[in-house]
């Protein structure tokens, strides 16, 4: 509530802070004790202590969780932003990897031709299989007992050489591996010094050159402007957040909530199929939502999608022009064929869903959950931003960052309940 974030203010504000000398019954621990307590107790902990505050202010003061008003914003991790990972470039350099093998491997085939010892050559290769050349490399070692020598002057043998080469070749492709691995199949990057943080455009752009720089994806849902429900994700997209923040909701409260409301970031045909499997309202805006309610060219073109009229397999435009059906493409979508010669994809689903989705945003409700999203949720980063100046975090990795967040959190739930308690009883 006092915005104290740092742990040494903390310290100071229990020696000098007559009220939290009250609170803590004059006790006056360090910033290490603080922090010890934080590592063996919060850490773990905070989740269930936030939750069980929320569902005390649900109580107290009569908050309608049926509505959830839902957004995200970016925060800074405190990872160094010159140090990163980028996925593409690993990529690249695994594929130079793999020909660098293919070569010693050729150079190996020829040394054992007479043999009749041959490595098989592929596009890519396995560690296992890097692993298995080198222990047969290291048993040729042995039986010519061949010393390693190194200098200036001295002269490596042929198997020297491979051995070094094989050997090199383990440990990049060892690391490219566990980069890979850390970004998983949803992020192109990650930071060094916290691996858990992606690189993203923040809002803040202070140089104007769209600067990328490591952060947090942090979703909240504000209900009565209480904030109920949290998240944090590494996915720069708000769009894969919506199912496991609304699924995260449900573990806590144990039911979904009927209208939740969000911008056009997490409107899409995924989201809408499980908001409708899971009996909760279409309020959220899709991407091109502004233009087919207010876009007059848009709206008045003859092969406007939501104004055309279904005809066996084909579709009739407001013109009487008929759309031809061609085929099912790869994504799902019909394609069919303009009069023009042009080709149009509908995928009927999502169209159904858009249709409802303005026809639900377009009601007297609609408008009103519209206009309370905007400044409730959009309010409260307002106020975690400016007042709190929670704009950058100041731990690592995902569990204490969560921590953080969390802790916030209850600070601005603690003072808003504070603060109209106030207001009624003065």
């Amino acid at each position: 509530m006092e915005k104290i974030q740092s742990l040494r203010a903390m310290e100071k504000a229990a020696r000098h802070d007559i009220r939290i000398m009250w609170l803590t019954d004059e006790l006056k621990p360090s910033h290490q004790a603080i922090k010890d307590f934080i590592d063996r107790h919060l850490v773990e902990g905070i989740k269930d202590i936030f939750y069980e505050l929320s569902k005390y202010l649900v109580d107290k003061e009569n908050i309608n969780t049926d509505i959830i008003y839902i957004d995200g914003t970016k925060i800074e991790s405190s990872a160094n932003k010159y140090t990163f990972v980028w996925k593409k470039s690993i990529l690249k350099f695994r594929d130079k990897l793999y020909k660098k093998i293919t070569k010693t491997l050729k150079t190996l085939n020829d040394r054992y031709q007479l043999e009749g010892i041959y490595f098989p050559i592929d596009e890519s290769y396995e560690l296992s299989y890097l692993e298995r050349i080198k222990r047969f490399l290291e048993k040729e070692i042995h039986k010519h007992s061949i010393k390693f020598v190194y200098g200036k002057g001295r002269r490596k043998t042929a198997l020297q050489r491979d051995h070094e080469h094989i050997d090199t070749y383990i440990e990049k492709l060892k690391q490219y591996t566990k980069d890979l691995k850390i970004m998983g199949n949803d992020r192109n990057s990650y930071a060094k010094t916290d691996v858990d943080a992606t690189f993203m455009h923040m809002k803040e752009d202070h140089m104007r050159n769209s600067q990328l720089k490591p952060g947090y994806n942090i979703q909240i849902g504000v209900s009565d402007e209480y904030i109920c429900h949290l998240d944090i994700f590494s996915e720069r997209s708000d769009y894969k957040t919506l199912i496991p923040f609304l699924e995260g909701y449900k573990d806590r409260y144990g039911y979904y909530p009927t209208y939740p409301v969000a911008d056009a970031g997490y409107g899409g045909l995924m989201n809408y199929r499980y908001l409708k499997f899971n009996d909760m309202k279409l309020y959220q805006k899709y991407g091109m939502y502004s233009k087919d309610t207010h876009d007059k060219k848009r709206i008045n073109d003859p092969y406007f999608t939501h104004k055309l009229i279904k005809n066996g397999d084909d579709y009739v435009g407001t013109n009487g022009d008929r759309l031809k059906y061609l085929y099912k493409n790869n994504r799902g979508n019909d394609v069919y064929l303009l009069p023009s010669g042009k080709r149009k994809e509908i995928n009927k689903e999502n169209i159904g869903y858009q249709k409802e989705v303005i026809k639900n945003l377009s009601s007297p409700l609609g408008i009103e959950l519209r206009m309370q999203r905007s400044i409730q949720v959009e309010g409260a980063f307002g106020v975690l931003k400016t007042a709190f100046g929670f704009r950058r975090f100041r731990r690592r990795h995902t569990q204490n960052v969560r921590l953080e967040l969390f802790l916030v959190a209850i600070g601005y739930n603690l003072s808003k309940y504070h603060n109209k308690r106030y207001r009624i009883t003065h």
